[in-house]
C-alpha cells in the first residue's frame, strides 16, 4: 500500500477536519522518516515505502484510535451542572412567584433560555478567533465605560445605560469584553508588566467613575489572576502590584472626606453593628434573623416572613434560599457552587493553550468572586453590596454574563485535545 492511500484510509475514520489535518501531517512525517531509514539500509524507494506503511499497522485501527483520542470533547459534567443550576434558579423563582407576578416569571424564563442558548453557541464556537482582537475589545470596553458618564439613568446612585431600549445595565456589563481583551493582550509580544499596569489603571479609573465599586473589585481580581497566570516576570508583577496597592490606599485615605455618608455608615455598621441596629444595620440584622429561623428543613410551605422585594430576589437571594429550603438546602447549593469552582480549576490544569488558559483563569476569578461575596454577605461575613448570585438571582444581565463565562470555559475544553496535538 502506498503512503497516500494509507493516509487517506486513516483520515476517513477521523471526523474532526482540524484534527485530520494535524494527524495527516504527523503520520506523513513518521512515514517519511521510516522510509528514509529503510532506504539507507539498501531498500529501493518503492519497497521502503511499502514496508514503512506495513510497519505502521492497520489504517482502520489507527484511524479509529486517533479519532477517539483527538476528537473535540464536551465537558458533560460541567455542562450538566450549568443546566441544572440554571433550571434550579428558574424553578425557585417560579415557586416563589407562582401566585404573583407571572410576567416576572416569564421574563426570567426568557433570561434563562437566552443564557443557555448563549452558552451552547459559545461551546461550539472556536474561541481562538477572539485572540487577535484583544486590543479592540479593550478599546470597546473603555468606550462603553465612557458612555456611563453621560447617562441620565441612575439606580441607587449608579449610572446605567439602556441596550436597545430593552435592558438597563450597569458597568459590570463590560466584564466579558475586558476578559477577552486581557486574554488576548497578554499573548502579545508588546505586552510587559509596566504596560499592563498602565492599562489597568486607566480602565479601573473609568470603572470607578461609574460608582460601581463591586465591578471595580471583580475587575481588579480578574486582571490580577490573569496577569499572574501569564508569562510576565513574576518579580516585576509583585513589585508593581505593591506600588499600585500602596498608591490606592494612600488615595483612599486622602479621599475619605469625599465618601458618601451612607457608604461610610455602612462600613461602620459592619464593624460596630450594635450602634446602627435601627439604620444601616437594620437589613443585616433582618437577614441574620431569617437565616436563624430557617432551621434545617426551612419553610417551603410558609414564606410569610419574607418580603419579596427586589433585593431579596437579587442581592440577598441566598438568604431567600436558606429560609425556603433550610440550612440543608443552602448547604447543598453551596457545595454545588464549590464543585463548579473546583471543576473550572481542573479544566485550567488540563488546558495547554496559553490563550485558553487566560480565558479559563479570568472566568474562574469572576465566577468565584461572585459566589464568595454573594454568599459571604448573606451570611453576615462581608459588608452588604449589590452583587448577584450566579444562576439564582433574578435578572437577565447576571444570567448572560455567567452564561458567557461558562460558554468560554466549555469552548476551551472542547478544543483542548486538538490544541495539545497541534503543540506536539
Amino acid at each position: 500500500m502506498r503512503s497516500n492511500h494509507f493516509l487517506d484510509e486513516v483520515s476517513s475514520y477521523i471526523r474532526s477536519k482540524e484534527a485530520k489535518k494535524y494527524i495527516e501531517a504527523e503520520l506523513k512525517a513518521h512515514l517519511h522518516q521510516a522510509k528514509t531509514e529503510l532506504v539507507k539500509k539498501g531498500y529501493k524507494e518503492e519497497e521502503a515505502e511499502e514496508l514503512a506503511v506495513r510497519n505502521m499497522g492497520s489504517p482502520s485501527d489507527i484511524g479509529q484510535k486517533m479519532d477517539k483520542l483527538h476528537r473535540p470533547k464536551i465537558d458533560w459534567k460541567l455542562m450538566s451542572m450549568f443546566l441544572f443550576m440554571s433550571a434550579a434558579g428558574l424553578f425557585l423563582f417560579w415557586f416563589l412567584f407562582k401566585d404573583g407576578n407571572s410576567f416576572s416569571v416569564l421574563k426570567q424564563a426568557y433570561s434563562v433560555t437566552g443564557s443557555v442558548i448563549l452558552a451552547c453557541v459559545l461551546l461550539f464556537f472556536d474561541y481562538r478567533k477572539f485572540q487577535r482582537w484583544g486590543w479592540v475589545f479593550f478599546t470597546m470596553g473603555c468606550l462603553i465605560l465612557v458612555q456611563f458618564q453621560f447617562s441620565n439613568v441612575l439606580v441607587n446612585g449608579n449610572p446605567r445605560i439602556n441596550i436597545m431600549g430593552l435592558l438597563s445595565v450597569d458597568s459590570i456589563v463590560v466584564l466579558p469584553l475586558f476578559l477577552l481583551a486581557w486574554a488576548g493582550m497578554l499573548q502579545s509580544k508588546k505586552m510587559n508588566v509596566y504596560l499592563a499596569a498602565i492599562l489597568y489603571v486607566c480602565s479601573a479609573f473609568l470603572f470607578l467613575n461609574t460608582a460601581n465599586e463591586q465591578a471595580v473589585a471583580i475587575y481588579s481580581l480578574m486582571v490580577a489572576v490573569m496577569v499572574w497566570r501569564s508569562s510576565l516576570n513574576k518579580r516585576k508583577i509583585l513589585i508593581t502590584a505593591a506600588v499600585l496597592l500602596t498608591t490606592c490606599v494612600s488615595l483612599l485615605l486622602i479621599s475619605l472626606k469625599d465618601i458618601r455618608a451612607y457608604q461610610l455608615e455602612r462600613l461602620y455598621a459592619f464593624v460596630t453593628p450594635e450602634k446602627f441596629s435601627e439604620t444601616s444595620r437594620y437589613m443585616p440584622l433582618k437577614l441574620e434573623k431569617l437565616i436563624e429561623d430557617a432551621g434545617w428543613i426551612g419553610h417551603f410551605g410558609s414564606l410569610g416572613a419574607i418580603d419579596f422585594s427586589n433585593e431579596m430576589m437579587t442581592d440577598f437571594i441566598f438568604v431567600t434560599i436558606t429560609y425556603t429550603l433550610g440550612w440543608a438546602g443552602a448547604l447543598l447549593i453551596g457545595l454545588l457552587f464549590l464543585w463548579m469552582i473546583w471543576r473550572i480549576s481542573r479544566i485550567f490544569q488540563t488546558v495547554k493553550d496559553p490563550f485558553g488558559k487566560m480565558l479559563v483563569s479570568g472566568s474562574f476569578a469572576i465566577f468565584t468572586a461572585q459566589v464568595t461575596v454573594s454568599i459571604g454577605m448573606s451570611l453576615g461575613l462581608l459588608p452588604l453590596i449589590s452583587l448577584s448570585l450566579p444562576f439564582m438571582s433574578y435578572g437577565a444581565l447576571s444570567a448572560m454574563i455567567n452564561a458567557f463565562l461558562f460558554g468560554l470555559v466549555l469552548s476551551v475544553y472542547h478544543k483542548k485535545n486538538i490544541m495539545l496535538m497541534k503543540k506536539i
